[in-house]
């Protein structure tokens, strides 16, 4: 079984703290549980997160460092093979989030260029048709 597939991404918790690790050269847990309570509001287990560090550390994903400010907390660091493995997650949480949005986007039939709100909708013949504006839709209509 590859190391990837040891460690299991499924829950926007331990997708944060993935974050939290790329985003500074050392963290500790008990920041990556302030962070969790301050920028979503989210509660969550020491224990929870203290395991997901071992299971990081476990398969060298990441690595403890010496903490300058105090001897009794000990940081956690991006390895070069953990830098790897976030850069996947990304890479898959980047892909279903793109997904997702493209699912939702039209193009304007008058100009071509995506739509992200308001969706100007006219039938035409026999046809619904979306266009970004009701000026593309009167092109479109003379031209045809």
């Amino acid at each position: 079984m590859s190391q990837e597939n040891d460690i299991k991404i499924q829950n926007f918790t331990r997708f944060y703290a993935l974050v939290l690790l790329k985003s500074k050269e050392s963290i500790t847990g008990y920041y990556i549980l302030k962070k969790l309570k301050t920028d979503l509001n989210k509660n969550a287990s020491p224990t929870y997160i203290y395991d997901f560090l071992k299971k990081l550390k476990k398969r060298n994903y990441i690595k403890q460092t010496k903490s300058l400010k105090s001897k009794k907390s000990a940081g956690y660091q991006l390895t070069s093979e953990g830098k790897v493995f976030v850069d996947k997650i990304f890479l898959r949480f980047n892909n279903l989030i793109e997904g997702a949005i493209r699912s939702n986007l039209k193009v304007c039939v008058g100009c071509g260029i995506t739509i992200y709100d308001r969706v100007h909708k006219e039938k035409i013949g026999e046809k619904d048709l979306n266009f970004c504006c009701k000026y593309c839709a009167q092109e479109f209509k003379n031209s045809v």
